[in-house]
């Protein structure tokens, strides 16, 4: 008569299928252990693709802004000398407020330097300096406005500077 199920195999003893057992248990750790490297390493791919996506976005948003401060540099200065009683005056001061309100969306901030300010290279690059009878360097004037950009200094205000005076 016929057999279904094949030709029958001989019955493996105790000691083959524990071995079986045990190679099969191998194959599968070395088959996880391979799994939890390739998902690390997946990771670690996310992780460092995400961080160079930010780090070229920060530049970008960086150079953009730093183009986008001539323009209001050139608007600061239209309003400072536009009479006002001109007609433009107005037009020019709404431009300069837009675009001040632009920058701050994203996250530049003109830096609030005033006369009298402990000179600080951190924040302010220093054009002219003028001895005078103080103890530390001091803003005495703000030839150009500072600009931040998320806290970090975007452009530095250009000031000029009293300095102590040497005493020979």
């Amino acid at each position: 008569m016929f057999n279904r199920s094949g030709p029958r195999r001989p019955a493996m003893s105790l000691g083959e299928c524990q071995s079986a057992l045990e190679k099969a248990q191998q194959e599968a750790a070395e088959l996880h252990d391979k799994y939890i490297r390739a998902a690390a390493a997946i990771d670690n791919i996310r992780k460092n693709t995400e961080r160079d996506i930010q780090l070229r976005v920060t530049e970008r948003v960086r150079g953009f802004s730093l183009r986008l401060l001539d323009v209001a540099d050139n608007l600061e200065r239209a309003l400072a000398h536009a009479p006002e009683e001109s007609p433009l005056r107005s037009g020019v001061e709404a431009t300069w407020q837009q675009l001040q309100a632009a920058l701050r969306q994203e996250g530049v901030e003109a830096m609030d330097v005033e006369p009298g300010t402990p000179f600080d290279p951190n924040y302010h690059e220093a054009i002219a300096g003028n001895p005078a009878n103080i103890d530390v360097d001091t803003v005495t004037n703000v030839a150009q406005t500072g600009y931040t950009l998320d806290g970090q200094v975007l452009r530095p205000a250009r000031v000029i500077v009293a300095t102590p005076r040497r005493v020979d």
